[in-house]
């Protein structure tokens, strides 16, 4: 933990979720500090604030001196989640290329986002995410430009003007999307990303429109926010940006406000969905839909990849809310161009997270005719279960009354949960309608989640192709170690460890992450078997110009948020995939232009590796050609991260003053379970089962027949005795 250093600078992160806001604070020598509150939905600051004022409150630091001696806060919320999931964003309106007025409401079919794998398989189930613009405030527009082919040798470049514009159209609809009260208009016109001109026109004539009538609605264009040939996908990104972002800065900037008031100097950062920080001003704000699990996942490459050299990792967060899962393999992580999220199907690179609603808040439902039970979705949140202020009873509620859980520490003792309610209500709606004894069914739900835990990651293992056994698995959030006895019976992982620090892993992980801007646009280039260098080069050419035209647009963005362009590097990537395929893999390149006809081998030798890292019993396919759809790179400049340290082993007895007592728990029978402190325990140490290692922000519970040894970089790590 941190020592009581006043003066040294602070790295801070925060990671707003559903149910807990948690602060990671670490020093310029890389010690830290925790910090928990409950999130406060209607006004992010409050829980901000409070956050940071608890882990100051630890290492005795006054929250002044905090904001003072910080030179980076990166803050990470669910404001576009809840945006989404409750149905508050901006009304939205829409000029789309005539004929495509129905594409927000079309999509492309994909009805069983969103379902568990049982319903999907009912179609009676299937049914359309509400689209986000009402279809009525869809105005199409005369215009078309020429997109790219696949055909070699079209007689028209792919930006020629097909249709010229009619600027008529655009300012007839945009006058009648004013009557009808949109607050923000967004622009999608098919092949813009490949000539934005009549976006550009369009967009003058929106606004002269607007301000003509003295409103301030914004323009916002497709080309600005998505460069990719998809127009279902780009119209899902504009949408995106149009109808959640909004509210999403004003959140972030109640925040930034919050902190610049107590005496932060600096914008404030937040985390993109893709594992990049930036400014809270970045101007593609939907790109932080889902930002926290992702900070868990950098965290575990940080801390088990970079620093112990394991190239094989499950990352697994157990929160209140969700459980989500992310596999680091062969040492990259895996990034997914088409999320699906909040049944949405999202054009937008993230890093691949699976999430599962089986979080210790999730509500149990019991069917007192058929004696089933069932977990969630739905969830107690911050309210916890009966246990604390929530009416119905939740996971959490049978982590108390059977011993696990310490209602009388439950962030540090800061809440006082009620274990009398919780008793009393698990007996009403739990035991009595199934007819069995109160502890034995409560421990027989715990095992349902166990078993849905370890379904999920198994399912997401076996699924890619690898094998379990080569991985080593980290289980982190506020629930993380509480329930890794369950997760790992029977799971066969080559290791399972946790951190003291569990509880505030994603902020840790948002910690870690390089602060840089991720870019890509769509091309084509076909090429097909034994073509001579001549064809090579003619099909580099819309590569080479994508590459450019990108390179110069995160040189201006960079600099608007203070970044000379001698502190910009670029790392490359390709998206492409075998002729006769219809899926393209994202795969990183070591250029950016390709200058002789051997470079674009190379191109098409890195989309092979990344393609038989996914599919590891797949044979290369050289034969059938290749296509590359489209090219990107990430921009990137300096930024401090925490360093892990490494600390003086000790003996493996643990100091007595970390033994606390013994209490009873119910593990399949009463018995006791030794008490200790996590905090007060050092590297060396070894407990043995059955134990339960208390923390003010996370429990750790070691079965009879498991013990846990900390190593010099306070890994935790669970093992058979």
């Amino acid at each position: 933990m941190m020592a009581d250093k006043k003066g040294n600078r602070l790295l801070v992160a925060l990671d707003a979720g559903g149910t807990m806001t948690d602060t990671f604070l670490v020093d310029e020598e890389g010690l830290f500090s925790l910090g928990k509150a409950l999130t406060n939905y209607e006004d992010e600051s409050k829980s901000f604030t409070n956050s940071i004022e608890d882990a100051c409150h630890i290492v005795n630091l006054q929250p002044s001196e905090l904001y003072n001696q910080a030179f980076s806060i990166v803050y990470t919320g669910t404001t576009m989640l809840n945006t989404l999931l409750t149905g508050r964003g901006q009304k939205v309106g829409l000029l789309v290329t005539r004929g495509f007025e129905h594409i927000a409401q079309m999509e492309r079919g994909l009805t069983w986002l969103s379902l568990s794998y049982e319903d999907t398989l009912h179609y009676a189930l299937h049914e359309h995410t509400a689209p986000l613009v009402d279809v009525n405030l869809v105005k199409g527009i005369t215009e078309r430009i020429k997109g790219p082919t696949y055909y070699v040798g079209c007689h028209l470049p792919a930006d020629a003007i097909v249709v010229p514009l009619s600027e008529e159209d655009v300012r007839k609809s945009t006058e009648e999307l004013l009557d009808a009260g949109v607050e923000v208009i967004g622009i999608l016109f098919l092949h813009s990303y490949t000539s934005a001109v009549h976006e550009q026109r369009a967009a003058e004539i929106a606004r002269e429109v607007a301000q003509q009538r003295g409103l301030a609605v914004p323009v916002i264009t497709s080309h600005e926010i998505s460069q990719v040939s998809f127009e279902t996908q780009r119209c899902k990104s504009l949408l995106l940006q149009c109808y959640a972002a909004q509210p999403v800065a004003r959140q972030l900037f109640q925040v930034e406000e919050a902190a610049k008031n107590k005496g932060y100097r600096y914008e404030l950062q937040t985390l993109l969905s893709y594992g990049a920080t930036t400014t809270v001003h970045y101007p593609r704000l939907y790109e932080t839909v889902i930002s926290g699990p992702a900070g868990g996942l950098l965290g575990g490459k940080a801390l088990l990849g970079d620093t112990m050299g394991l190239k094989n990792i499950v990352c697994t967060d157990l929160g209140g809310t969700s459980f989500d899962i992310g596999i680091v393999a062969r040492g990259e992580i895996p990034v997914e161009p088409e999320p699906a999220f909040a049944g949405h199907k999202l054009n937008l690179p993230m890093l691949s997270i699976d999430s599962v609603g089986a979080g210790t808040g999730c509500v149990i439902h019991v069917d007192e005719q058929l004696k089933t039970i069932d977990l969630g979705p739905e969830s107690a949140g911050a309210l916890i279960g009966t246990c604390y202020q929530y009416p119905d009873i939740t996971l959490s509620d049978i982590d108390v009354i059977l011993g696990y859980l310490n209602p009388d520490y439950f962030l540090g003792g800061a809440i006082k949960l009620n274990r009398e309610a919780a008793l009393k209500a698990l007996d009403e709606h739990l035991a009595k309608p199934l007819g069995g004894d109160l502890y034995d069914t409560s421990s027989k739900v715990i095992d349902l989640l166990h078993s849905q835990l370890r379904d999920a990651v198994n399912s997401r293992l076996l699924a890619r192709g690898f094998n379990p056994a080569e991985f080593t698995l980290i289980s982190y959030g506020g629930s993380g170690p509480l329930h890794m006895w369950g997760l790992g019976d029977g799971l066969q992982v080559a290791d399972m460890v946790t951190v003291p620090w569990a509880a505030a892993f994603s902020a840790f992980g948002v910690c870690t992450a390089d602060y840089f801007h991720r870019y890509e646009k769509s091309v084509i280039s076909v090429v097909p078997f034994g073509m001579p260098d001549e064809y090579k080069m003619w099909q580099a050419e819309p590569l080479n110009q994508g590459w450019e035209e990108l390179e110069q647009r995160a040189y201006e963005e960079l600099e608007r948020e203070g970044f000379p362009r001698d502190k910009v590097s670029f790392r490359y990537f390709i998206y492409a995939r075998y002729l006769g395929q219809l899926t393209s893999w994202e795969a990183p390149v070591d250029i950016g232009r390709v200058k002789v006809g051997s470079d674009m081998d190379n191109l098409l030798d890195s989309f092979e590796r990344t393609y038989a890292a996914i599919y590891p019993l797949a044979v290369a396919m050289r034969d059938i050609g290749c296509a590359i759809t489209a090219v990107g790179l990430q921009a990137y400049v300096d930024r401090v991260k925490p360093k892990i340290r490494k600390y003086p082993l000790k003996g493996k007895v643990p100091p007595k003053n970390a033994h606390k007592g013994q209490r009873d728990v119910y593990h399949g029978s009463w018995m006791k379970f030794d008490l200790w402190e996590m905090d007060l325990l050092e590297p060396g140490n070894r407990v043995e089962g059955p134990a339960v290692i208390e923390h003010p922000m996370t429990t750790l519970v070691v079965p009879p027949e498991k013990l846990i040894e900390l190593d010099e970089h306070l890994i935790i790590w669970y093992r058979d005795k």
